[in-house]
């Protein structure tokens, strides 16, 4: 609806006849827009829940292509079917099977762990392999700063430098939660 011209008019003439009125309606917006942006929370991980869970198996002197064939393919071919699941894969290591489930973002990520224990139900897996765990990956645990160090041929003199001099170095740091070697 296109404004006329009166009401153009009427508007400026309000503005201009009522300095006080007006500086002190854009001192209101000021003062309420700085309390609202110092109320605001920063925080350098926000809370994001990635849509993706690890299915962790265990299975003891075991070497990994043993773990792939009895362990990781029939976790993979029996979780294939769960609803909403974006893409599979899985990661065989001597002892250990790591299968990770990635999801759509608007995955209700409680009903899928559910349908996972079910499917886990019905998969045979060796006897001397572990139950299966279900972990759910959680951004904020990981590390915000990775540092590497290297040095001549003394191994155990560089890692005595990262343990002594620079762990105990940042650890006095303000803000630092951890430092691990």
């Amino acid at each position: 609806m296109p404004i006329d011209n009166q009401t153009k008019q009427s508007f400026f003439r309000f503005t201009t006849t009522r300095p006080v009125a007006i500086f002190m309606i854009v001192t209101g917006i000021l003062v309420f827009g700085w309390m609202s942006y110092n109320q605001l929370p920063l925080n350098l991980m926000p809370d994001i829940s990635y849509p993706s869970l690890t299915v962790r198996t265990e299975y003891p002197g075991t070497a990994p292509e043993e773990v792939e064939t009895t362990i990781s393919r029939p976790i993979e071919e029996a979780l294939g079917v769960v609803s909403n699941l974006y893409t599979i894969s899985s990661v065989s290591k001597a002892g250990q099977s790591d299968v990770i489930l990635e999801f759509n973002w608007e995955t209700d990520m409680n009903d899928a762990i559910a349908e996972i224990r079910e499917k886990l139900d019905l998969v045979f897996l060796p006897e001397d392999a572990k139950k299966p765990i279900i972990l759910r990956y959680d951004p904020s645990l990981d590390p915000i700063i990775r540092l590497g160090l290297s040095g001549g041929p003394d191994l155990f003199y560089t890692r005595y430098v990262a343990e002594e001099q620079i762990k105990r170095e940042l650890e006095t740091v303000d803000g630092v939660a951890a430092v691990k070697v």
